[in-house]
């Protein structure tokens, strides 16, 4: 894909939960003050942005995450283990919006149940997930186009009709209520690094990685910023937005004609749609690079012979994610569990990113761009920021009192991880017996099979690595 394709996989693909699903439900603890939260958690995935395409320009390989940990650490189970959970999120981000899509779809079909919308939805774009990059990169160029086209429809106009009384009280719910919306405004954001997951097919890596990542994020704060500016300024009793499944249709019905809220109503289709099938394309590398690196089924890194598609890891996302929009647990669970695993991964690979920067002057050689000493500033705001979400997303006090039975966050990481060291362990003794040279493994890219890293291999035979597993 080009950098236009990458681009939209960056805004489009994040669009969808930002802007038409948890920008105003966030606000039911806060209020108003989701304007804040918005720009407040937009600067921390600015900061994982950048050293993401920091690391995706080293590494530009499939499986984006785990390709960073296991080739920077030399380590299979640290990569494995860190996106065995993020695997999960991506599970959950996709029911997530996929019901989004659904409740959206109600603006027009008002007796259609959002799971069964957002079943067709899944099934859809797994066909022309199926078909290949190029048939992704075009239907998601159109889609973006659209939905651009569908918000402004919203912002402009809304612009010129603020009511400043509107955003008072500020803050509705104290400084605890602010922190807790930040787990539902940074899962706005959860599609930042969704591009490095395909290193390996975008044209031109080194120049449009960074630049569809980074510019991508601007974008997003922009959109994200005007956005909540209009509907928490438009609409009067913020209450009507928290309790609201589809909160932008909501803020035009408030001063705009039938037809403007017919057409974001559209928007809220596409930009749902968008992000399920970013988060879809991006989802399968990470299976895919585990079974490229023998600590998964091989049938995982097969691809399909006409489209060359890993349809098999595609398959198993269609399938994990149709399952979970049908699960009781219901939208505000799944939002926990696709936050908290996507933020272990992004203070992972925050660790990796410093690691190289400091230790590994050969692999920090190998980057498109070299940062001077201001790249700690984007790793500690990275790193400490996902630290503080995911303090709020965790829900500690279930951890310490053994208090599962509502199936909080830890009920289900825990045991999820638990059930991921038995898979590695499993793979990696099958790869003792059958005599497994993990070093020739570690010294590709997934995705590419005739790329050797020659300055990884220069590093082990000088000491510099760790050891390998």
């Amino acid at each position: 894909m080009g950098l236009l394709a990458a681009i939209a996989t960056v805004v489009a693909g994040t669009l969808g939960a930002g802007l038409f699903v948890t920008i105003g439900t966030a606000s039911s603890t806060t209020g108003p003050s989701v304007i804040l939260g918005v720009l407040i958690t937009g600067v921390v995935a600015m900061s994982i942005g950048t050293y993401y395409c920091w690391m995706a320009t080293i590494f530009p390989a499939a499986g984006g995450s785990y390709t960073y940990l296991s080739r920077t650490f030399q380590s299979r189970p640290i990569g494995f283990l860190v996106t065995w959970t993020k695997w999960l999120g991506y599970i959950a981000a996709d029911a997530v919006l996929a019901i989004g899509f659904g409740s959206y779809l109600n603006v027009f079909l008002p007796d259609v149940p959002p799971a069964v919308s957002g079943f067709v939805l899944l099934t859809v774009l797994f066909v022309i997930n199926l078909l290949g990059t190029k048939a992704y990169s075009a239907s998601q160029n159109i889609m973006f186009a659209l939905l651009l086209a569908a918000i402004l429809v919203l912002v402009l106009p809304g612009l010129f009709s603020i009511d400043l009384a509107n955003y008072q009280p500020f803050f509705t719910g104290g400084f605890n209520g602010f922190t807790a919306a930040t787990v539902p405004l940074f899962y706005a954001y959860i599609g930042i690094e969704v591009a490095a997951q395909m290193g390996a097919e975008v044209k031109n890596p080194a120049r449009n990685l960074p630049l569809a990542m980074v510019g991508g994020i601007g974008i997003l704060i922009a959109l994200f910023m005007l956005t909540a500016l209009v509907i928490y300024g438009v609409v009067g009793d913020y209450t009507l937005l928290a309790d609201s499944d589809r909160p932008l249709v909501t803020a035009a019905d408030t001063f705009l004609g039938e037809a403007a809220v017919i057409l974001v109503g559209v928007g809220g289709l596409l930009a749902t749609a968008t992000s399920v099938h970013a988060v879809m394309i991006a989802a399968v590398k990470l299976p895919y690079s585990w079974s490229w690196d023998e600590v998964f089924p091989s049938w995982f890194s097969d691809v399909n012979k006409r489209f060359q598609t890993p349809h098999w890891s595609l398959l198993t996302l269609y399938v994990g994610a149709s399952l979970l929009m049908f699960w009781s647990g219901g939208l505000d669970r799944a939002i926990a569990i696709a936050t908290f695993a996507y933020l272990v991964a992004y203070i992972t690979v925050a660790v990796a990113a410093l690691y190289i920067y400091m230790r590994k002057p050969k692999l920090a050689a190998r980057a498109a761009f070299h940062p001077g000493p201001w790249f700690y500033i984007p790793l500690f705001i990275g790193g400490v920021g996902s630290v503080a979400i995911i303090s709020q997303a965790a829900e500690w006090g279930a951890l310490f009192t053994g208090q599962f039975g509502e199936l909080t966050t830890f009920a289900i990481y825990l045991p999820w991880l638990a059930f991921g060291v038995v898979v590695y362990g499993f793979f990696h003794q099958l790869g003792k017996k059958r005599g497994t040279d993990v070093d020739a493994i570690l010294d590709t890219v997934p995705g590419d099979s005739a790329a050797r890293m020659s300055s990884v291999t220069q590093e082990s035979s000088s000491g510099e690595t760790g050891p390998k597993s």
